[in-house]
Formats: structure tokens, C-alpha cells, sequence
């Protein structure tokens, strides 16, 4: 079986959970809006998905095993995200994903640490694909306490959806 490694960095909670923790209708209603690489999320009007994927190097296709993406109450590549992550599926892309995750994090240090939500990072990624690294920017003040905990359940709905 399985299993995702999800790892919030501002609170340093890593989890292990099974696809079959995720429904699949959910990753169903998920599919279409990952394929156009974005759009409104079902079920949390007034939030945005933003999926993002490495290009190979002449930039001409994306490359399989890594994507990044946000939540935002906007749609489109947003420079207020509520939610920044990468989900890594093939441990060749590992290096880059989290890099990638990192680079987007640690650029908001000064801003987390005033708003109270900044950790260092560890070290390295996690161990095992897939995984999840995932950043809660202060712009998740935006969202309604019920909203913001969908969004945990939303991120690990993405990374199946990405990694299938």
C-alpha cells in the first residue's frame, strides 16, 4: 500500500496517510481542474487552485514526477497565496521539488515570522515518495477557520490527484 508523506513546514507535523484515505469521488471532482492545471475548487467557493509542473529543458513539455501549486482566492498564478506546495512522486525530481518549496518558503520568513507561523525547515525532504511538502503563507488569514482546515484535506486530494 501506499502512503503519502505530508509534511507542513511552518508547523513541522508530518503525517503518513494511505490513498484510501482520501475519497475517491473527491480526487474525481479534483481531476479535471489538475489537468487544465487550475481552477475554483469544488466545495470551497471563492478559493483557486494553481497547479504549476517542471518543464523539460528546451521548455517545450512538462516533466513527470513533481508539481507545484497554490490555493488562492484568486484564480491564476496569485502573488497572495494562502497556500504554497509541492507534491514529489518520482524520487529523481526530489531534489528540485524541494528546492523549489524551500526557495518559496524561506523568501517568506520575515512575513511568517510576524504573523507568528514561521519553523525552519528541515534539512532534507522527506525520505519515501510520494510526498507533500506544503507552506501556509500569512495570507491564510484570508480564509474562514472552516475553509483552512479543508485545506489540509484539499492538499492531500491534490497530491493523489497529481501522483495517480
Amino acid at each position: 500500500m501506499t502512503k503519502l508523506t505530508h509534511l507542513t513546514l511552518n508547523t513541522g507535523h508530518l503525517t503518513r496517510t494511505s490513498r484510501e484515505d482520501v475519497d475517491q469521488a473527491v480526487v474525481d471532482a479534483l481531476l479535471p481542474i489538475v489537468d487544465a492545471d487550475g481552477g475554483p475548487i469544488p466545495g470551497i467557493p471563492g478559493w483557486y487552485l494553481d497547479v504549476m509542473r517542471p518543464l523539460n529543458p528546451d521548455r517545450s513539455a512538462p516533466v513527470n514526477g513533481a508539481a507545484f501549486f497554490q490555493v488562492a482566492d484568486q484564480p491564476g498564478p496569485s502573488p497572495l497565496p494562502a497556500v504554497l506546495a509541492v507534491v514529489c512522486w518520482e524520487e529523481s525530481m526530489a531534489p528540485a521539488a524541494w528546492k523549489q518549496i524551500i526557495q518559496g518558503y524561506t523568501a517568506l520568513e520575515p512575513a511568517l515570522r510576524s504573523a507568528g507561523i514561521w519553523r525552519a525547515p528541515p534539512p532534507a525532504h522527506p525520505p519515501h515518495t510520494p510526498w507533500l511538502v506544503v507552506a501556509l503563507t500569512p495570507f491564510i488569514a484570508l480564509a474562514d477557520a472552516e475553509d483552512a482546515k479543508a485545506f489540509g484535506d484539499l492538499e492531500r486530494a491534490v497530491a493523489w490527484a497529481l501522483a495517480l
